[in-house]
């Protein structure tokens, strides 16, 4: 069996509003393998959310399975999963607001017991030593998503997921940031999986997934 796999078996996801039952994955299977950079694409509302949602384990399986390294992520359970295996960056940052950009990435070194500089990170999104003293809430929307991925890249876990990590940056940060996944891919042996809406991310992937009504292909 390969090591550092992540895969999806016949993953259904449904929820209930005014008009009944509302499926939004159908049976969905996939394999995400280490060393490779994927980009999920698809309209707003085709269920990539939903999908990052559960592949992270913020949200339940109700229907399906997902395994990594051969053993369910029911198994593992999912505050073990994301403390362990997985970290996110979430389109809406996440950071903890009362904390400076450096600490904010202090905070995924200390997870993993190590002796590095969070400087060394903030610098590889393009983050000067003023700004990674700022609290994050004085950075701009742009900055507070820099300052997301260099906390994601800091961590030690194999799989980073990345909800529009490129939204808030100009071009030439955006081709930095793609760089830095790609890496973190092809050079650390990481499973990274991107859902986009941009084209450039998606022409730099190893993989484009499609994901419309539902269904992944």
């Amino acid at each position: 069996m390969k090591n550092n796999v992540l895969k999806v078996e016949g993953l259904e996801y449904s929820y209930q509003n005014a008009s009944g039952t509302q499926k939004v994955l159908k049976g969905i299977d996939a394999e995400f393998e280490a060393g490779k950079m994927y980009a999920i694409v698809g309209e707003s509302g085709s269920g990539k959310t939903t999908f990052l949602s559960l592949i992270s384990a913020l949200d339940k399986i109700q229907e399906g399975d997902i395994r990594y390294n051969g053993k369910s992520v029911r198994k593992i359970g999912g505050s073990e999963f994301r403390l362990k295996y997985v970290n996110i960056v979430f389109q809406s940052y996440n950071l903890i607001k009362y904390m400076t950009a450096r600490e904010n990435v202090q905070v995924a070194i200390d997870f993993d017991k190590r002796k590095v500089s969070p400087d060394k990170y903030l610098a590889q999104v393009g983050l000067t030593e003023e700004e990674g003293g700022r609290l994050v809430n004085k950075l701009s929307g742009g900055q507070q998503q820099r300052v997301a991925i260099a906390r994601a890249i800091a961590s030690n876990s194999p799989i980073i997921v990345a909800d529009e990590p490129t939204g808030n940056l100009d071009e030439d940060t955006e081709e930095k940031i793609i760089e830095i996944f790609r890496e973190l891919a092809h050079k650390e042996d990481k499973i990274v999986i991107i859902v986009t809406h941009s084209k450039r991310v998606a022409e730099h992937a190893d993989e484009v997934l499609r994901l419309r009504r539902g269904v992944l292909s």
